[in-house]
């Protein structure tokens, strides 16, 4: 007969520990905030953070060969390679010169699960600040301590407080403390070191038995992650240190900051009134950053910050990416300090510290407020940059010409013409290779105007000129319309871009993707450059290539390059370009495409620098004469918070090169932005033009709605 027990006991078990600690802190960087976090709340001015970078690279080689063989061997899980620990020799350290725990604190406050760091003894949220009122603190769950399990399969405390002669260090071992049936049932061994100088305080944590995988990161990645984690900390009361090296706060270069005035250093003020609940100020700065210099996906939008650490984000929350300027969303951040959202006695912030608790009013609020500060340093961005692009215009001798022409415009034709070129001198610059390759073609689009004005010119009878006049109107829609339809059917080729890089970012580093970015190029190669209408040769041999260039520009002979065995040449271009006139090209754009979804780096540069030269040798063998052969790599643009060794020699290579190189590199979202500022800039003045005209002239509108067929 079973019992029937009137009560129940609830068991935590070991498995906790990995919930709250593995699962959440899956990088060395996010175990190092929590502990960063924890010295600040203990009155620590300096935060050392020691870590043996070559130590680890070594023994992480090491190990995962090891491991490896045991997994082609059949005796271990392909799975358990990422958590392969390093010897335990090897440990990162991270100590503070804050007060210290007395043992007493140790067992009632630093080791009790989700102990309600700020609970004060009448049982409400009054410990706002930490020992002393010195600071308002940034921990609340009581988890900080679980992060260590993160990175490391021990994490050993050693602290001492200031007045007392001794230390006191306990060790937690995952191993010992993960299969446990009952946490409670579990003793923290501690041990104690005597004769100590009163003077000294501060507490010294050491991770030993890191995990391979989650120590793979660079020190530029883990600096980065601490310097996002802790905005506005001034260094000369809490300094973070690295190797002995302080983390200094990022200084990025923008092209517009709003509001105006406010600055990174200078956040300008706000208050959140939420009516029936209350208000509470603000501070925020929002930075659109420099051409060029635009950030990866996960690094957009707004952060959050409470007490000086990381609350939600970074985060564009619910800003439509339809909107005016939404191209510009690529380089904006934006800096939100909200310190009452964590000072009350309701938790608005998710244990993660990437969100907030949405399901409230005041966050509902306050990312409302968010949201429009984002959406208004858009729009007066916009209007910034339109201001810009046309005192360029107007100013710069690369435009004169077209200024001349564009004055002698009819005014609508004039009106269109100059919003198409504005666009391109927002986008790239009018001393830039891309408005000079384009401005000539939008000036060619305004061919009826064109012809109208040469007839002046020529002196021709007015009255013939009107005549003219009335057809090349006709015309002029048609060929507006027509073009109208081109640019609309291109937006499915810019929707296909867009998906595949977003395919990219999903399936980053898990599945290459090239064939489906190459198939789409071939297809709408205008995604490149407007000018590029076909690709000249694709997955052929670079005999072949030859071969077909030869015949398109109708040389008599050549000489052949050998394949290698089998005809499967791996140093054959993706595509390449010609752009000719009658007699012979004059340029040629070879292009090497790689997967959305996996990061380039310095061998893929090299490659493609392999296809120049071969093709420069080629042209001056086979035509006596030198062509201008250049290159264009596209594919992923390396994770700057993950850049292997390689990618970290593209990147170098790219900031370095100069504005005369023969090669560009172009990251996939890139390519996508250039297509819509292209294009949709295109679309939109067309539209405008054609409402204009027929808005213009009612009478005509009417008449052509009688002449149409039912």
């Amino acid at each position: 007969m079973s019992m029937k027990p009137e009560s129940f006991p609830i068991t935590v078990q070991g498995g906790m520990l990995e919930a709250l600690g593995i699962n959440m802190y899956t990088s060395l960087g996010k175990c190092l905030v929590e502990f960063v976090a924890n010295a600040f709340d203990g009155n620590a001015t300096i935060v050392d953070i020691s870590i043996p970078v070559d130590d680890i690279a070594a023994a992480r080689a090491t190990t995962r060969a090891a491991a490896k063989l045991e997994v082609a061997s059949g005796t271990r899980s392909p799975f358990t390679v990422l958590l392969t620990p390093l010897p335990e020799a090897i440990t990162v350290s991270v100590k503070d010169n804050g007060h210290g725990m007395s043992p007493e604190q140790i067992e009632n406050k630093f080791l009790p699960l989700n102990r309600k760091r700020r609970m004060g003894e009448d049982g409400e949220e009054t410990d706002l600040k930490s020992e002393g009122g010195k600071r308002f603190v940034m921990g609340r769950k009581g988890l900080g301590k679980l992060a260590g399990f993160g990175a490391a399969m021990k994490v050993r405390v050693e602290t001492k407080r200031a007045e007392e002669t001794y230390s006191t260090t306990i060790e937690m071992d995952y191993s010992a403390l993960g299969g446990s049936k009952s946490l409670a049932d579990q003793r923290i061994p501690a041990s104690y070191e005597e004769g100590l100088d009163p003077k000294l305080m501060g507490t010294t944590i050491t991770l030993s038995g890191l995990k391979s995988d989650s120590v793979k990161y660079s020190i530029d990645t883990i600096e980065n992650t601490l310097r996002e984690a802790f905005f506005g900390l001034d260094p000369a009361h809490f300094c973070i240190k690295i190797n002995g090296i302080a983390i200094k706060p990022e200084d990025p270069e923008y092209e517009f900051c709003y509001p105006d005035g406010a600055s990174a250093s200078n956040l300008a003020d706000s208050k959140l009134d939420i009516p029936d609940i209350g208000s509470f100020d603000l501070t925020y700065f929002v930075g659109i950053r420099s051409p060029g210099k635009n950030l990866p996906a996960a690094k957009r939008g707004a952060r959050i910050y409470c007490n000086g650490r990381l609350a939600a984000g970074p985060s564009l929350f619910g800003l439509p990416t339809g909107m005016h300027n939404f191209h510009s969303q690529s380089y904006l951040e934006c800096v939100v300090n909200a310190d009452e959202l964590d000072r009350k006695m309701i938790d608005f912030v998710n244990t993660n510290r990437t969100q907030l608790r949405e399901d409230n009013e005041v966050v509902g609020a306050l990312i409302q407020r968010v949201e429009e500060f984002m959406r208004r340093a858009l729009a007066e961005h916009a209007k910034w940059r339109e201001r810009a692009a046309a005192k360029q215009i107007a100013e710069s001798e690369e435009t004169a010409i077209y200024n001349k022409i564009l004055a002698r415009m009819p005014s609508k034709s004039r009106n269109a013409a100059e919003r198409l070129l504005r666009s391109l001198a927002i986008q790239h610059g009018v001393k830039s290779k891309e408005f000079s390759e384009l401005a000539p073609l939008v000036i060619d689009s305004m061919n009826a105007g064109e012809v109208l004005i040469r007839l002046s010119e020529l002196g021709h009878d007015p009255k013939s000129i009107e005549n003219i006049s009335i057809q090349l109107r006709d015309l002029a829609e048609i060929e507006k319309s027509d073009a109208l339809k081109l640019y609309r059917g291109r937006r499915s080729g810019i929707r296909a871009l867009m998906q595949l890089a977003d395919k990219g970012e999903d399936l980053w580093k898990k599945q290459g993707i090239e064939k489906e970015l190459h198939t789409l190029l071939k297809t709408e190669p205008w995604l490149i450059r407007p000018e590029f209408s076909r690709y000249l040769s694709s997955d052929q041999t670079l005999t072949q290539i030859s071969s077909t260039l030869a015949k398109h520009i109708e040389v008599d002979s050549f000489a052949p390059i050998a394949k290698v065995d089998g005809g499967n040449d791996i140093t054959r271009p993706d595509l390449v370009f010609v752009l000719a006139d009658s007699a012979s090209p004059y340029a040629v754009t070879v292009v090497e495409l790689k997967s959305p979804s996996l990061p380039l780096d310095t061998s893929h540069l090299t490659q493609l620098e392999s296809y120049i030269l071969k093709l420069q040798k080629w042209c001056q063998i086979e035509l006596g004469r030198t062509v201008s052969v250049s290159g264009l790599l596209i594919g992923a643009m390396p994770d700057p918070d993950r850049l292997s060794d390689s990618s970290s020699l593209l990147i170098k290579r790219i900031q370095s090169a100069g504005l005369n190189s023969e090669w560009a590199v172009i990251g996939i979202r890139e390519l996508v932005q250039r297509a819509l500022d292209t294009h949709l800039q295109a679309i939109q003045a067309l539209e405008k033009e054609l409402k204009e005209d027929q808005m213009a002239d009612p009478a005509e509108q009417v008449e052509s709605d009688r002449a149409t067929p039912n």
